[in-house]
């Protein structure tokens, strides 16, 4: 007895209830490191949920936001005439039409030098002009992309329909990426593919 009491009361419980102390322990140390993951989890998504700029919806460009400077069509050293195929409907189970929303991308691949669009028209499925989006001389800068959509509802062009696009520099650049990308939805079913423009020679 008189030994026991050489130690204080706390350390003879600590002694006595050290396997409860431990277990409690290790349990508030989970709490705390479950505690600090989630609110780590919860940080992450509030800074994703800030950072995240979702992709604005179309609109037509503003040609006046391209001006093409004291540049005429006259002073390009080199001219061309890309084509590019279009759809705004397919055809599928024996004829019936199933309507596409396509849109064209015009990307100058250049890293230093500017392009010139002169024209872009969008012509119908018997070759009639139902379009012309760009009607002026407008210059693309370093590696930027014009783009412009067909709507789906909008079935003036057809099966058949193309752009013409005539383009231009003031010195030798790499040829500008055209395409186009269809694509469509119904329901839970979708279809999407793409057309690449191809060069051709037309009397100027």
């Amino acid at each position: 007895m008189a030994n026991e009491n050489k130690y204080p009361n706390w350390f003879l419980w600590f002694y006595e209830n050290f396997a409860i102390v431990l277990i409690l322990g290790a349990l508030l140390l989970a709490v705390c490191g479950i505690g600090l993951y989630v609110m780590e989890s919860r940080l992450s998504d509030i800074e994703d949920q800030l950072t995240f700029a979702p992709p604005r919806s179309y609109s037509p460009p503003n040609l006046d936001d391209y001006p093409a400077g004291d540049v005429t069509v006259d002073q390009l050293t080199s001219k061309h005439v890309v084509y590019v195929p279009v759809y705004s409907h397919i055809y599928y189970q024996g004829g019936s039409a199933y309507s596409l929303e396509s849109t064209l991308s015009v990307r100058n691949v250049n890293t230093d030098a500017p392009i010139f669009i002169e024209s872009i028209e969008y012509y119908d499925t018997d070759g009639k002009l139902a379009k012309n989006p760009v009607d002026r001389l407008i210059k693309l800068l370093p590696l930027q992309t014009l783009e412009f959509v067909i709507e789906r509802r909008d079935s003036t062009g057809g099966s058949g329909a193309n752009f013409l696009i005539r383009w231009g520099a003031e010195s030798d650049v790499n040829a500008p990426i055209i395409e186009t990308v269809m694509v469509g939805t119904t329901g839970t079913q979708g279809i999407s593919f793409a057309r690449s423009g191809t060069e051709i020679s037309v009397a100027q």
